[in-house]
């Protein structure tokens, strides 16, 4: 039988250390960490490895990357590590390791939702096409009904904005023109390219927009390694607004959000918008990806003409607000009627949750 009061962890970063806290503070020992890109040699004293010097392959790995942590455990499995946990798994093995990822406050407002939105919670309900996606709600609405590890609303471990249903649609027959709103640092492209290719669809563009300078060179990079791919890749150093403009950016590590309420702009906290109205004139968009720290409602207003005039396939991250889970479809629907929905859960603690705006006929 395996030992999980003696265990190690993969991910060294912020997830990471929330669950060793976790852990070390309910009586788990933790061995090690391992982590692919940490620069450091330890945390709190606790070793961290690389892949390939795992000092002990018998001690059990807890996998706390975000999103991909099956496909993590896989790999490890692979190279010989006795024992795995993704993060679903480590959720149901140590169910208190979720109030290291929750405050009270946004316990507090999960919960509130359920009540205060439940006439358009079962409005959105009903707009869904299918039972997973029905049930996929159902989950969501129960994990924030008591936020706890009993109701935890799983990962699905698909690939995100590409489920295999989606690569099925026939309104692929003439290619991808992609646009990726929240561009990161071209993580998507990365699933888009492997993705679209195993499933024999034709990439025909990506026009990628990215406002955080950081974030934009490594995207850059990445575009540049793939320059010989028979795609057009298309960088804008901006976000995407309702209008075009400069707005406050208040950057967070790994991501940023945009704030119109302060008209007082500093140096360097200030960046460009864009509508994609505007941005994307002629280039016939249809498959419109957003992941923008909150901001979708706005973006979506500033690409109307586009959904309107060209119903492209949307996937929207509607996870930022509790709220936005059924406001996004409502606006969606407000701008075009001819769409279908699906929902997903392709992240860990709720997060990551996808709407995909199919067009009708597909």
């Amino acid at each position: 039988m395996l030992d999980y009061k003696h265990v190690a962890i993969y991910g060294a970063g912020g997830n990471g250390q929330k669950v060793y806290k976790a852990l070390t503070e309910n009586g788990v020992k933790i061995a090690f960490f391992v982590d692919l890109y940490c620069q450091e040699t330890e945390f709190e004293g606790c070793p961290i490895y690389r892949p390939d010097t795992i000092p002990d392959k018998s001690v059990p790995l807890l996998v706390s990357v975000s999103c991909i942590s099956e496909k993590i455990k896989q790999e490890l499995l692979h190279s010989g590590v006795e024992s795995c946990l993704n993060m679903n798994e480590i959720i149901k093995q140590y169910p208190y390791v979720l109030d290291y990822f929750f405050s009270t406050n946004y316990k507090d407002k999960l919960k509130h939702s359920v009540i205060s939105d439940a006439t358009e919670l079962a409005w959105l309900r009903e707009s869904l096409e299918d039972e997973q996606s029905k049930a996929c709600l159902d989950t969501i609405i129960e994990f924030r009904r008591y936020v706890d590890g009993k109701h935890y609303v799983e990962n699905d471990f698909l690939v995100q904005y590409f489920p295999p249903w989606l690569l099925e649609l026939p309104m692929w027959q003439n290619g991808i023109n992609f646009v990726d709103c929240g561009a990161y640092i071209g993580d998507t492209i990365d699933s888009a390219v492997e993705t679209l290719s195993q499933a024999g669809l034709n990439l025909n563009s990506m026009i990628c927009f990215e406002p955080d300078p950081a974030n934009y060179g490594a995207l850059q990079k990445k575009a540049a390694a793939l320059v010989e791919q028979p795609f057009n890749t298309y960088l804008f150093p901006c976000g995407v607004w309702h209008s075009n403009t400069i707005l406050n950016f208040d950057a967070c590590q790994s991501q940023g959000k945009f704030d119109d309420t302060n008209t007082n702009l500093e140096l360097g906290s200030s960046l460009p918008v864009v509508a994609l109205d505007q941005a994307c004139i002629g280039s016939k968009v249809n498959f419109i990806k957003m992941d923008i720290e909150g901001t979708e409602p706005q973006a979506l207003e500033g690409a109307k003409q586009i959904i309107q005039g060209s119903t492209p396939l949307l996937a929207i991250s509607v996870y930022h607000e509790p709220e936005h889970l059924w406001q996004i479809a409502q606006q969606i629907i407000a701008l075009n009627p001819n769409y279908k929905f699906r929902l997903h859960c392709h992240g860990d603690f709720g997060i990551e949750i996808i709407l995909y705006a199919i067009p009708a006929g597909n």
